[in-house]
């Protein structure tokens, strides 16, 4: 199934249950990426520089472009999914 047709399928009438199902998908997969974007800034990032085919530095430290888009307010906690009818 496409992104368009499913688009399509959520607003048909009668959908209402899928359409529940779909906004708690995109809800986790938004937590997913804010937890992996959080881990990133906080913990750092490992970066290996290349040179001709060989590794000339390992450095650590923190994921700079995920700190700016924090501090710009792009980086918005999402909101809290709540639990599917199979993990109540």
């Amino acid at each position: 199934m496409g992104r368009a047709s499913a688009y399509r399928l959520r607003d048909r009438p009668g959908a209402a249950g899928f359409a529940a199902a779909w906004d708690r998908a995109i809800s986790m997969g938004r937590t997913h990426q804010y937890s992996i974007a959080m881990d990133r800034a906080l913990n750092g990032v490992t970066t290996v520089r290349v040179l001709n085919g060989g590794a000339i530095d390992v450095s650590d430290g923190p994921d700079i472009a995920v700190i700016h888009a924090a501090l710009r307010g792009e980086a918005k906690r999402p909101c809290p999914t709540k639990a599917t009818k199979e993990t109540e």
